[in-house]
């Protein structure tokens, strides 16, 4: 004999008198376990194809020479303040550079007003880099004060700090 009522009827009556279906659920436990352990399994696969190469943790020597031999270097430091010059020149400034002592104000002011000239102080003391730098910015900087005042008025500045002037760069 069978029910009027259908299997759907049945299983919605039963799971509202709280009997529920009683299917095993060792099946999907199962899957599931399987399922984590083909994505660890994966995820390991994927981490040893991808994984960075242990090696050694300092830098080899040829390495940092390649990044940029400029950066130590005095012909470098020279070529950086070569341009620099040559932009202020196009600016319209006409400074040198120096290390040591503030030029007094007065004696600054009076410099700025009758020739358009002042004095950058760089510092007490030079390192190569830095010394290297202002020797070839001052060397295109003494040769624009040259041909703008005269040879005069470029000694009498470089006598004052008790600088000789930097020669010309040869076969310039």
């Amino acid at each position: 004999m069978e029910s009027a009522k259908s299997t759907l009827a049945v299983a919605l009556a039963d799971e509202r008198l709280g009997k529920g279906w009683q299917r095993s659920s060792t099946r999907i436990r199962v899957v599931a376990v399987l399922c984590s352990l083909l994505a660890a399994l994966v995820m390991y696969g994927l981490f040893e194809r991808f994984r960075v190469s242990q090696g050694d943790s300092r830098p080899q020597r040829q390495t940092i020479a390649e990044i940029d031999l400029r950066i130590g270097n005095p012909a470098g430091a020279a070529e950086r303040g070569e341009a620099k010059a040559r932009m202020d020149v196009e600016a319209g400034r006409l400074q040198l550079e120096v290390f040591g002592a503030a030029t007094p104000a007065a004696r600054a002011q009076s410099l700025k007003q009758r020739y358009g000239f002042a004095w950058v102080i760089k510092g007490k003391e030079a390192d190569s880099l830095t010394q290297a730098h202002a020797d070839a910015y001052n060397r295109v900087m003494q040769a624009e004060i040259e041909r703008r005042h005269g040879r005069e008025v470029l000694d009498q500045l470089m006598s004052e700090r008790g600088i000789s002037p930097v020669k010309p760069k040869e076969g310039a």
